[in-house]
């Protein structure tokens, strides 16, 4: 959809519609009979709190937000939601988000393949990735991309209550870059009263340290927590001698702070603010025929800043309001120091966003559900080089605006309706409207079913639209290298890629110690943004790439798992997963999508307290370009605790037992860079939070 009259047209219409949505929506909660009072928890403050175990032992979060913007149970919720509490996070031997996910089914998380932009640890959801996967952290989306990427690594666990994963397209409430799915990375209030605290102790090899700890106050209507997370890991070198690494050394430092109050009995505030460090050291080894090796050293400094307020306002009846105001800085230095050479290059990279949002959440009778919500964003943009370069006869220095201060606005209206016929039938549509500063506006609306015949059956099906704007870096970017005989530049007039996504899901509770989930999708996705040369701007041997909507996309696939839990000290898991992509433009399948994927976990609790887990993964041979595979690999994850007192426990384990590992100089090999890592570690908390 372009930025034309016809797109101000259409958004003023959608406007109108969705404020007369608000406005007869209003109405009818105001007029209808008012239901049993019942407590209304805010999402955001509502401690997690457990169900049945999972097949990999872990009790889930039994409530879950992310799917429909309203606490649900996560084995009723409308849309299917996939969690990982923390502790999960910890049996798998995960430090970070990253770490917490790669072994999930139906994702990828593989920093191998993204090398080209300094192997970040992104996520791919349903084929999609990058900047077509939506993160958030409490519902506040997360700045500070590379290429595209959100860097999951970089979100340590020391917060985090759960991590939630929602696949398919979620545009219709989370609007732009939600074509994949949406990550939703949540943090929890305390859950005792009084003085708490909690802390991981862990050592590595390769050599690496993790400290992780937290304090935290809850009083009978205040709150108040601080953590503070470091992290040290050694790079990872090349075989031989040679001087390069595959993965740099890496340094993490983070401090957050949370607190909430009540006001009165129906409303709460809640404030967080977080600023993480990350430092990495990189090696590489440029060969320049003619003129021999050259070796550069890549250090990156990344320092962001997040501030987030919260009000929840108690309506009654089961209705709440929720007002939220946020901001967030990010700083970014990559420099390329060539060693005994002054020709060195720094880019320098800052940005900022701000958002206010609202959110009704209406119980209209005992069968109708309103959510409602508006939300204004905007979102800035600058980057910078430095290079010094030579003319052969002597030195310069110059600056270089690569990204010109760049604005993107975004005011958005949205709508979702619940409505239960019967106890059994859920049936939820939805709708967003979002106007841009830069293209105009984009509509994108949703339809969510579920059917529980029985409490052992569930079957689910949602369809809806994605969609991504335009990136500051597309819209504007300039990176002039002529000397090679090209250059790229930015495209103002590129329109948003747009997506149509069908998914669907059903449950199966076969008897208590067993239980099958399957499910599939399909999307279909135009107007895809690429690289594109510009003939009428490449003159003088020079060609000039430019950003420009030129493809068309298919993906779809299946997955499904069988958990088993035959004893009350064992249980295990299963699952499968078979991904199909199409690159219709260029007709190949889209690089870096692993087909097929299986994993297999097993948790046990033996004898003197103490837990074993073990998880496998094994990911088939990838797509890399004409001729040009990624070989598969296997992975085996090892971890075995044993309790020390009430809320104590040593551990030690193993990741990557199998020692899959890119193989250095082979052209397009997408496995794992890490190699073999075994770590010794120990997690305490006072007082313990075990029943």
């Amino acid at each position: 959809m372009s930025g034309g009259q016809g797109s101000l047209t259409r958004a003023k219409a959608l406007g109108g519609v969705l404020f007369s949505l608000f406005a007869a929506t209003t109405e009818a909660a105001a007029q209808a009979p008012p239901p049993p009072e019942a407590p209304s928890t805010p999402p955001a403050e509502a401690p997690p709190r457990e169900a049945a175990p999972s097949a990999s032992g872990e009790a889930p979060s039994e409530i879950v937000v992310t799917g429909t913007r309203t606490p649900e149970s996560v084995q009723r919720a409308t849309v299917r939601t996939d969690v990982v509490t923390r502790k999960e996070a910890e049996r798998r031997g995960a430090t970070n988000v990253a770490e917490a996910l790669e072994g999930q089914l139906g994702v990828q998380v593989n920093p191998g393949a993204y090398g080209a932009l300094g192997n970040p640890s992104a996520i791919q959801i349903q084929g999609f990735d990058r900047d077509r996967v939506l993160v958030l952290e409490d519902g506040e989306r997360v700045i500070g991309d590379v290429g595209g990427a959100i860097d999951l690594s970089s979100l340590p666990l020391t917060d985090v209550a759960r991590v939630e994963v929602v696949a398919g397209p979620m545009s219709a409430l989370y609007g732009a870059s939600a074509i994949g799915g949406v990550v939703n990375v949540i943090s929890a209030p305390p859950a005792l009263l009084g003085l708490s605290g909690r802390v991981r102790l862990e050592g590595r090899l390769r050599p690496g340290f993790l400290l992780q700890g937290s304090s935290a106050y809850r009083g009978d209507d205040t709150w108040a927590g601080a953590d503070v997370t470091v992290e040290d890991r050694a790079g990872v070198p090349f075989e031989g001698n040679e001087p390069a690494l595959l993965a740099p050394a890496r340094k993490q430092r983070a401090i957050g702070l949370r607190a909430g109050t009540a006001i009165g009995s129906r409303i709460n505030l809640r404030a967080r603010a977080r600023w993480l460090n990350d430092v990495s050291e990189g090696t590489e080894v440029q060969r320049i025929p003619g003129l021999g090796d050259y070796v550069l050293d890549l250090p990156s400094v990344s320092n962001r800043v997040a501030l987030h307020l919260a009000e929840d306002i108690d309506l009654r009846g089961g209705s709440n309001l929720r007002l939220t105001v946020g901001r967030q800085w990010i700083f970014q230095e990559n420099r390329k120091d060539r060693r005994d050479s002054p020709l060195d290059e720094v880019r320098d990279r800052e940005g900022t966003m701000q958002s206010m949002e609202a959110i009704a959440t209406i119980v209209d009778g005992k069968t109708r559900t309103w959510v409602i919500g508006a939300r204004a964003e905007m979102e800035e943009l600058t980057q910078r080089i430095t290079k010094t370069e030579t003319d052969g006869t002597s030195l310069s220095t110059h600056e270089t605006e690569e990204v010109p201060l760049t604005r993107l606005g975004v005011a958005a209206l949205y709508s979702q309706f619940s409505w239960k016929p019967f106890d059994e039938l859920t049936i939820m549509p939805g709708i967003r409207g979002e106007m841009h500063l830069r293209y105009g506006g984009v509509i994108a609306p949703r339809l969510s079913i579920a059917y529980r015949p029985t409490s052992r059956l569930s079957l689910r099906l949602a369809g809806g639209r994605g969609f991504r704007a335009p990136s500051a870096k597309e819209l504007g970017f300039l990176f002039d290298h002529s000397f090679y005989g090209y250059r790229v530049i930015g495209n103002p007039d590129l329109s948003p890629e747009a997506s149509w996504g069908v998914t669907g899901d059903v449950s199966l509770k076969i008897t208590d110690e067993v239980s099958f989930r399957a499910g599939g999708f399909v999307t279909w996705i135009d107007d895809l943004i690429d690289f594109a040369l510009d003939p009428s701007s490449s003159f003088g041997g020079i060609d000039t790439y430019s950003y420009s909507n030129v493809a068309k996309a298919r993906t779809s696939g299946v997955d499904a798992r069988v958990t088993l839990r035959p004893f009350d000290w064992l249980s295990a898991e299963l699952g499968y997963a078979y991904l199909w992509t199409r690159d219709d433009t260029n007709e190949r399948p889209l690089s870096g999508r692993p087909p097929h994927t299986v994993m297999a976990a097993l948790r046990a609790d033996l004898p003197a307290d103490f837990e074993l887990v073990a998880r496998f993964r094994a990911v088939t041979s990838t797509f890399v370009d004409e001729d040009l595979r990624s070989p598969g690999f296997n992975s085996l994850d090892l971890r075995l605790a044993r309790g020390l007192w009430s809320g104590a426990q040593a551990y030690i384990g193993m990741r990557n037992a199998l020692a899959a590992r890119r193989e250095p100089g082979r052209m397009g090999d997408q496995r794992p860079f890490d190699g073999r890592a075994v770590y010794l570690g120990l997690i305490a908390e006072l007082p313990s939070e075990e029943p």
